[in-house]
């Protein structure tokens, strides 16, 4: 998606250089205008001063009083010429020498004015107009070299041109600084989203212009909210466990009553329901963990948490004393929350202590996509097709041992809140081997 910045950018330089175009050619077109304006005006003159200087005689012959001709008219290829033409005759100026321009003739009042080749390849402006004198028809053509005058014209264009560029650029440099002053209030918003992210502000703190900041509010609205709702609760969650456990060994008394022993069946069916509410109880208790700190991205350092959970199992595990060996990327943090990750290891590692002969292995490293937790053992391992209900409610794969059978079930559940995968297979070491790939939070 194209940012707001590239947008404006885009938006503003469209419309700068249609702007700046539409500019250079409206005084293209005025100058344009004017300058044939100002050119038909003289030629008008000028033609009028010729009609002036014409003397024509009874039988129609005419002659021009040279006392009242320009200069112009007498220094060949000037760029300057006539012709006037009657019935009977046509004269034309010196300054065209022995070349001819073509005329037609034209009735008195008419007027036209038009673009010839002249002498030497001169581009000319011509008017042609017909008069009435002294009883006798006549035309006049008065025409001017504008070769040079579109010389000028062009230059002008080509200055302009570059002028109109530097300035664009100009004008492009200080509205790119204006938008990017205009854009700091959102960028120092992006950062403080960045930091609430890594856990590093608990809000956003940033202020944004009028039409950004009720969305900062509500948004700090919200993160309070949900502070409030997840630490309530949490509070209902453990009082609701109390209870139910209080409730739980009032039954365990019961079901110990010397007036049950003599009914052995009813005895052993509550034990089993003791039982199994308290891993139900057991099991909703560290679900409602899985919602996490109610702020996002905070920061585990992994590798002092696998230390002080490796000395933990050791400790439980005493009798078989387990070897742990960890590696970890050196400063590799945990973008998420604490419990969440405490839970997930803590499961699989005493999953592997319990299962393993003497050695249990935990890999920690990170790619481009995702962070890595592999854990495996030397223990027997599990077949191929029970690797797939290892985590299943209550799924035990070997009854013998001791356990309830929920601890790879919340491994998944915890995994599935960070939309991981958590992936199955024997070890090199000869026992299970469990790979799990969270998506990277930053």
């Amino acid at each position: 998606m194209i940012s707001l910045k590239r947008r404006l950018s885009l938006g503003l330089t469209f419309t700068l250089s249609l702007l700046i175009l539409l500019q250079w050619a409206l005084i293209t077109l005025v100058i344009e205008r004017v300058t044939e304006t100002q050119l038909l005006e003289r030629l008008e003159s000028e033609s009028e001063g010729l009609l002036a200087s014409i003397e024509i005689n009874p039988d129609g012959s005419f002659q021009l009083n040279s006392l009242r001709l320009s200069s112009l008219y007498q220094r060949p290829f000037s760029g300057h010429y006539f012709v006037v033409c009657t019935e009977q005759s046509c004269r034309q100026s010196r300054s065209l020498w022995d070349e001819s321009l073509d005329i037609e003739p034209m009735p008195s009042g008419q007027m036209l004015q038009s673009s010839l080749n002249g002498p030497n390849d001169e581009r000319l402006f011509a008017l042609s107009r017909g008069y009435y004198k002294q009883n006798h028809s006549l035309t006049i053509m008065v025409a001017q070299n504008i070769s040079e005058l579109h010389e000028d014209i062009f230059q002008f264009q080509m200055l302009y041109s570059l002028v109109s560029a530097i300035g664009l650029a100009v004008l492009l440099f200080i509205q790119w600084i204006i938008v990017g002053k205009a854009l700091q209030p959102l960028q120092r918003i992006q950062n403080q989203l960045s930091r609430l992210r890594k856990g590093e502000t608990a809000k956003i703190d940033a202020e944004g212009p009028a039409e950004i900041q009720p969305m900062i509010e509500e948004l700090n609205r919200l993160l309070n909210t949900m502070t409030r709702k997840t630490q309530r609760s949490r509070a209902a969650l453990g009082n609701l466990a109390h209870a139910l456990k209080t409730r739980l060994t009032l039954l365990n008394q019961t079901a110990e009553r010397e007036g049950l022993k003599n009914l052995p069946e009813i005895q052993v069916s509550l034990n089993q329901v003791s039982r199994d509410m308290g891993q139900i109880i057991e099991r909703e208790l560290k679900r409602a963990r899985l919602l996490g700190s109610p702020m996002p991205g905070q920061k585990v350092e992994l590798e002092h948490e696998i230390a002080e959970l490796s000395r933990t199992l050791q400790l439980l595990y005493r009798e078989k004393s387990p070897i742990i060996d960890w590696e970890i990327e050196p400063g590799l943090l945990f973008f998420g929350d604490r419990e969440d990750l405490l839970e997930m290891l803590g499961n699989l590692l005493e999953n592997a202590c319990k299962w393993c002969r003497k050695r249990v292995n935990i890999n920690v490293y990170q790619n481009r996509s995702c962070c890595c937790f592999v854990v495996e053992d030397d223990g027997k391992g599990c077949v191929e097709s029970e690797q797939s209900q290892l985590v299943q409610r209550g799924f035990r794969a070997d009854e013998s041992v001791p356990g309830s059978g929920l601890g790879l079930a919340i491994v998944a559940d915890i995994v599935e809140s960070y939309s991981g995968e958590m992936l199955f297979s024997r070890s090199a070491m000869g026992g299970l081997e469990v790979e799990i790939r969270l998506p990277l939070i930053v």
